[in-house]
């Protein structure tokens, strides 16, 4: 079911940082839910309707590479956004990135670290 705002899944597993960006997005009026591994993210990508995925770069390589394998095998067309250190140094950028990501017309991962596409999904 979706709603009038958009639905973000944040997987990383800081939970502080984590829990930063989920109030940063809340300011803005758009929800987000919150998991720590690619085996919360895979389960809750199942259950819930995203409109994009934020994954951290705190996420080890091992987490990562499991959820992007998940993510082309299941051709949902869902946007992905992979952060990289200093990417949210403020509150601001990152929302801003989010929203680009959001308003971006092809379902693509977008790799924000020096605004670079990554290949397509699907």
């Amino acid at each position: 079911m979706r709603t009038e705002h958009p639905v973000i899944l944040l997987v990383g597993s800081d939970p502080d940082l984590s829990f930063l960006r989920s109030a940063v997005l809340a300011s803005s009026g758009i929800w987000s839910l919150r998991v720590r591994n690619a085996e919360q993210a895979i389960e809750v990508l199942g259950d819930v309707a995203f409109d994009a995925v934020v994954i951290c770069y705190m996420l080890d390589q091992e987490n990562q590479q499991q959820l992007l394998e998940f993510l082309l095998r299941a051709q949902s067309g869902i946007k992905v956004l992979w952060m990289v250190p200093g990417d949210d140094c403020s509150g601001t950028g990152f929302l801003m990135k989010v929203e680009d990501a959001l308003d971006e017309r092809p379902t693509a991962p977008i790799y924000m670290g020096n605004f670079q596409y990554a290949a397509s999904l699907g």
